[in-house]
């Protein structure tokens, strides 16, 4: 991955002139653009699971230790080391090659596997559709249209150009997306214009302090029906992800890896049992052995499959607190990574848009599905893009009727009244 230095403001160096780039994005596209901007996020979670996985087998071999040096540790130190050895390399070793193998292969595929639960999050969501995308790179900032929405974007807001094998990736301050394009879709004329353009538009650059009229209210744009104005909490953000984790694509998925980690579990006893019998120099022919696994299959095996999954059903009833906490902690994450802004959302007739400085989004209405009540946040619903969040608080006295009225007028029954919940 190459990443542009950050570029000293300069006489030499003038904002590059207007141009016009349309591309289609696909689920692949914003596959990368999700893997781009959560790396950090992603890396933190892959690095925790090596870091627990080292002070498992730190635990094993101490224990392993312990044992060892009440066995032999009397006869001298020569002797502790051989038996020390022959435990790890036998059977005194085993939970920790159990432990060990599985974690490191999930450390192997991790990457692997977050592309994998993106793609089915986008296809859950049905944000997989390819969309033709129009890029307008002005002096002063950039406007991205799309069926989905448009986007306005002064030069204070970009943050650079980084450049993959498959994508550049343009980077946003304080916004945790990127605009992610598929080099196969630029001419190496248009790779030029969007590195010159990411050079003097970049924060600090010539181009940044330059007017974007586009982020001026158009004279022909009445007044709103209803402006409010808020700042995003870590709350607000635990919320938003509380939300996605409880979608029915994730919920079917979470229920299906339970019911397979019961299955899987009554296998593990008799698996266990049978690869001891193989390693066993001296063992039971088959012939033999094979009744007495039955046996065992019919009485001893199931005592610890029941504790399996007596540990699989608190796991179970333990989980939507461990959902909640991963959400309180990937939000604390998030809010510190970013600079947190004042929003304005503006409804009007034909739409809904979201003020920051430097920055302007709108929707229009018939883009939207419905409204869920999440607690005191209300999750707007787009048939063809992200949700967005509204807390109530930025509904205070009246505004909260006025809002229904707005959104009952334009949405009509597809959506849940506010204070019906959902």
């Amino acid at each position: 991955m190459r990443t542009t230095p950050a570029f000293r403001r300069s006489e030499e160096a003038p904002p590059a002139e207007a141009f016009t780039i349309e591309v289609t994005i696909g689920l692949q596209d914003r596959i990368a653009a999700a893997c781009f901007a959560y790396a950090d996020l992603f890396a933190a979670a892959r690095r925790r699971l090596l870091h627990l996985l080292i002070w498992v087998v730190l635990a094993l071999l101490a224990m392993a230790y312990y044992s060892s040096w009440q066995e032999s540790g009397h006869l001298g130190t020569r002797a502790f080391l051989s038996r020390f050895g022959a435990d790890l390399l036998g059977l005194g070793g085993l939970p920790i090659l159990v432990v060990a193998v599985p974690v490191l292969a999930y450390y192997a595929i991790q990457p692997a596997l977050v592309r994998s639960r993106l793609k089915r999050w986008y296809r859950d969501e049905k944000l997989d559709q390819p969309v033709t995308t129009t890029y307008r790179f002005e002096p002063g900032g950039v406007a991205v249209a799309s069926p989905r929405g448009r986007s306005v974007l002064a030069c204070r807001r970009i943050d650079g150009l980084s450049e993959g094998p498959a994508h550049i990736f343009i980077r946003m301050r304080d916004v945790e997306d990127v605009f992610a394009l598929p080099r196969s879709a630029l001419s190496a004329q248009q790779i030029a214009d969007i590195q010159a353009w990411v050079t003097s538009c970049h924060v600090g650059g010539p181009g940044t302090t330059r007017p974007f009229p586009e982020l001026d209210t158009p004279p022909h744009r009445h007044e709103a029906l209803l402006s409010t104005r808020f700042e995003l909490t870590e709350e607000d953000r635990a919320v938003a992800l509380g939300w996605q984790m409880e979608r029915p694509g994730t919920r079917r998925r979470r229920r299906r890896g339970f019911i397979l980690a019961f299955l899987v579990t009554a296998l593990i006893p008799p698996l266990i049992f049978g690869f001891l019998w193989f390693l066993d120099s001296e063992r039971v022919p088959l012939r033999y052995a094979f009744p007495l696994f039955l046996e065992m299959f019919a009485g001893t095996f199931w005592r610890y499959v029941l504790g399996l999954w007596a540990i699989i059903a608190v796991i179970i009833l333990l989980h939507p607190w461990m959902r909640r906490r991963h959400a309180r902690q990937l939000a604390r994450q998030m809010q510190k990574r970013v600079q947190a802004y004042e929003l304005e959302v503006r409804l009007y007739d034909d739409g809904l848009e979201v003020w920051q400085d430097g920055l302007c989004s709108g929707f229009e209405w018939a883009g939207f599905d419905r409204i869920e009540r999440q607690g005191d946040h209300l999750i707007l619903l787009r048939q063809r893009g992200e949700p967005l969040i509204l807390p109530l608080r930025a509904l205070d006295g009246d505004k909260l009727a006025i809002f229904q009225r707005i959104v009952d007028s334009h949405m009509g029954g597809g959506s849940h009244r506010p204070e019906a919940g959902a």
